[in-house]
């Protein structure tokens, strides 16, 4: 409509064949705004148009002239063409702006856990780095020293603990848009480390649909890894911590024992 309410003023100065070229620019504007369906109905719509309100005789569907059919196909085909072709750089631009907003997020969360020395540093930089990722709610689950699931006390709604210990025992996951319990609306994947399985990683997300886009799946099970890995790392910086401060209780108990000795004898 825009198009055809500009280019009328404009038929007392321009020949048909210039009006032509404006439709067209209006399916390659529709193509770059809206995509490849808007796309190919405003190119239809442009033909219409023009056949409707600039061919003779106006006002009719009626052509006088059989020459204007094949500039009626050339226009809707060319018009197709050119809307699909802007539609797919359009799409292209999107996907390539979306992988940059990944790595990039990758990038903050790995470099906001490399300097996370307790567990509980990990477990809030997980969720909120899946949080951005995703929206909706997020729970990362550690382990305790006993190697067992620390379950939260606040369980949001709709968590499941028995799904989520369940996960961690088999290292499988479960819940949403899985074939292991899948009405459930939470989604679970076990924390795989290189050595074990360091917790889990429960997700609500604000589209569930996303669960089903494999990139968006790789990126989730990419978060997963960087905080079992996180997980693992400072698992075994407490053991060497440990390890340090019993060395040097026993260093003090030797030291002791051999201040005794001295003094008794």
């Amino acid at each position: 409509i825009a198009i055809t309410m500009m280019a009328l003023p404009l038929l007392r100065f321009f020949d048909l064949a210039n009006i032509v070229m404006l439709f067209l620019l209006g399916t390659v504007l529709v193509a770059l705004k809206l995509g490849r369906g808007p796309a190919a109905l405003a190119a239809v719509l442009n033909v219409a148009a023009f056949d409707f309100f600039f061919v003779p005789p106006r006002l009719s569907f009626t052509v006088s002239d059989v020459q204007y059919v094949l500039t009626f196909v050339v226009m809707l085909v060319v018009g197709l063409l050119t809307g699909q072709l802007t539609a797919g750089l359009r799409f292209q631009a999107r996907i390539a702006s979306s992988r940059e907003r990944r790595a990039q997020s990758l990038f903050e969360l790995t470099r906001d856990l490399s300097a996370a020395l307790l567990q509980t540093q990990v477990t809030e930089l997980g969720e909120a780095a899946v949080r951005r990722n995703f929206g909706g709610l997020a729970r990362v689950l550690a382990v305790d020293a006993n190697d067992q699931l620390m379950l939260p006390g606040d369980s949001p709604v709709g968590f499941d603990a028995n799904v989520a210990d369940w996960v961690f025992r088999n290292h499988q996951p479960a819940g949403l848009a899985t074939a292991t319990l899948s009405a459930q609306t939470w989604h679970y994947v076990p924390l795989k480390a290189p050595m074990r399985v360091r917790g889990v990683l429960a997700l609500q997300p604000v589209q569930p649909r996303w669960l089903l886009i494999p990139e968006q799946v790789q990126q989730l099970d990419t978060l997963g890894r960087q905080i079992a890995i996180a997980f693992e790392r400072v698992h075994y910086v407490d053991v060497a911590q440990r390890a340090l401060v019993q060395m040097e209780s026993e260093k003090l108990r030797n030291v002791l024992l051999a201040a005794i000795s001295h003094d008794v004898r």
